[in-house]
């Protein structure tokens, strides 16, 4: 089949020639342009971004000579495009071509974050925070200490804007070592205190509100402690009343305009990121004596319906209902009308989807005591599924939320089975235009979580013996089945959990229905089980595998 749309490659063919007039560009910046506006200057290092996203890895060799001659010129106006230029062509090239460029450039990038010019300093600022985003493996590990040290200064002195990079800078730093977070230490450790005291007293700057500078901070200081190792876990336990203390504050604040109101709202939003990832990292005996106190703070939030921080007040509850697990409990009945709020909240959708999340979480934790609050809150599911004025990224997570809630409550789940399943199934025959592809990603995102659902739900009958309910429901999911072996569109999500939940029908509902030997031996089953054999993914092979010997094992028995 040719190619209907065939590159010609014009960009490559003529970069030699595009770089000489973009970079002249660069040297065109205006000192007094208003903070939103969009100079000639950022026109052109776009477009330079944009050709070296295209060329990659050709345009070094043209682009780098630039750097290198202007990165330390006499004049500010050639060392800030010489940054400039840098920037644009980290993203696009390899890492092999462009890694030798960015160990060469650490050191005066280092060095610049002192130039005697505050554009210099904030590009150069900005530069390390990209450097740290893409090419982190690139900078030498003996430049780290030197790095942070740089980093940690420019937040406590100088523009906001400068502050603002380098606070940039650490967050995307720290992502580097998300999977370090459970060593007993990491390279971030002997930083870790000092970085977040400097972050902190950064956000509270006089000009906070400048350049994102508040912001930034306080997703740092998250980011930070998502990712401390565990001989900071003392440490950030110790930090908690700080923050606190700190959240109790805001709520003092009176004679609020409405720019103040949106800035309190925006300090209790960051907050409660913070507290959610203090509640993932410190360890349950030093968290149990304040959470009383952190609830109440997030309670008084979510009492507040005109706040804009109920997203992230959702989040940082379910954080709490993790560390706390069964605990939780004591809160169930002040959070749950809340809970229902949120649910019900079909304008804010994305706070809808977070609450429907944070539900989830709780019944995961608290188990068979959630059921007294099941009515009210199912009934807010429901009313979500059935209404057709809400967000369509609403219905998947709470269908995937009945099969929590079975999961949680057993055989309390009986008296929302049949409704349960009815939604779930109507849900089952959606069809979409097999062209439009964000249809087609949003079917997959819906079976998946119409399979998860199906799952919770098998598994919470069988816990409660009630599993002969099930029996009338089986045929037509087995048909949901078909039709996903048959789909093209399908993605490796929606075949490892059509497959997890094969394997489950046979596990449980085998030993209820004899007849269903017949139903499993068919060529769909087969299909699903060898495209995820074929897969050559490890756990989609593993569920495959195990699939395939429960359902051989019940087909084969008398």
């Amino acid at each position: 089949r040719p190619v209907e749309n065939p590159c010609m490659r014009y960009v490559a063919a003529a970069v030699s020639h595009l770089v000489p007039i973009l970079t002249s560009t660069l040297t065109k910046q205006e000192e007094d342009a208003e903070e939103d506006a969009f100079t000639l200057q950022m026109a052109g290092q776009l477009c330079l971004t944009n050709v070296s996203q295209t060329v990659e890895d050709a345009v070094v060799p043209v682009l780098a000579p630039f750097v290198q001659q202007h990165i330390q010129n006499e004049n500010w106006r050639y060392r800030d495009a010489a940054i400039m230029a840098f920037i644009s062509m980290l993203e696009g090239p390899s890492e092999e071509v462009i890694g030798p460029y960015v160990r060469e450039a650490m050191g005066i990038l280092l060095t610049l974050l002192n130039d005697a010019h505050v554009i210099v300093r904030d590009s150069a600022a900005h530069c390390i925070a990209r450097i740290c985003l893409l090419h982190i493996r690139c900078i030498p590990g003996e430049q780290l200490p030197a790095l942070l040290q740089s980093l940690d200064a420019k937040c406590k002195e100088g523009s906001p804007k400068v502050a603002s990079q380098a606070a940039s800078a650490i967050f995307n730093l720290a992502q580097a070592f998300r999977d370090q977070n459970e060593a007993e230490t990491n390279p971030l450790s002997p930083y870790m205190k000092v970085l977040l005291t400097t972050l902190l007293q950064s956000a509270e700057r006089p000009d906070g509100d400048e350049a994102n500078l508040r912001v930034a901070c306080m997703e740092a200081i998250s980011e930070l402690i998502s990712v401390a190792a565990r001989d900071q876990r003392d440490m950030l336990g110790q930090s908690l009343p700080e923050f606190i203390n700190r959240f109790s504050q805001t709520f003092s604040m009176s004679g609020l305009n409405e720019e103040d109101k949106n800035r309190r709202d925006q300090i209790q939003g960051l907050l409660c990121a913070v507290i959610q990832s203090l509640y993932r990292q410190v360890d349950k005996p030093i968290l149990l004596p304040m959470t009383d106190n952190v609830m109440q703070l997030l309670l008084q939030v979510l009492s507040n319906k005109n706040s804009n921080s109920h997203e992230e007040c959702f989040s940082a509850i379910s954080a709490i209902s993790d560390a706390l697990d069964a605990d939780f409990l004591k809160y169930m009945d002040a959070v749950t009308p809340f809970l229902v709020a949120g649910l019900r909240n079909s304008e804010a959708y994305q706070v809808c989807i977070v609450a429907v999340g944070t539900v989830g979480d709780i019944s995961r934790n608290i188990e068979g005591k959630m059921q007294p609050y099941c009515d009210q809150i199912m009934n807010a599911l429901v009313d979500d599924v059935k209404d057709p004025k809400i967000h369509r990224s609403v219905k998947p997570p709470v269908l995937s939320c009945f099969g929590d809630i079975a999961m949680a409550i057993g055989a309390g789940f009986q008296p929302y089975l049949d409704f349960s399943m009815m939604l779930l199934m109507q849900a089952s025959n959606t069809n979409v235009n097999p062209e439009d592809e964000d249809l087609v990603d949003y079917l997959n995102i819906l079976r998946e979580s119409i399979l998860e659902a199906y799952v919770g739900i098998i598994q919470g009958l069988r816990d409660g013996n009630l599993l002969q309910l099930f029996v009338q429901y089986v045929s037509p999911i087995l048909q949901f089945l078909q039709r996903i072996s048959e789909d093209p569109a399908r993605d490796d999500y929606i075949l490892s959990k059509a497959v997890g939940l094969l394997g489950d029908i046979a596990q449980t509902m085998g030993p209820v229905i004899p007849q269903l030997k017949t139903e499993l031996n068919q060529p769909f089953a087969a299909k699903l089980i060898n495209d995820a054999m074929a897969s050559g993914e490890d756990s989609m092979v593993e569920t495959a595998t195990w699939a395939s010997t429960v359902i051989t094992q019940f087909i084969q028995t008398n």
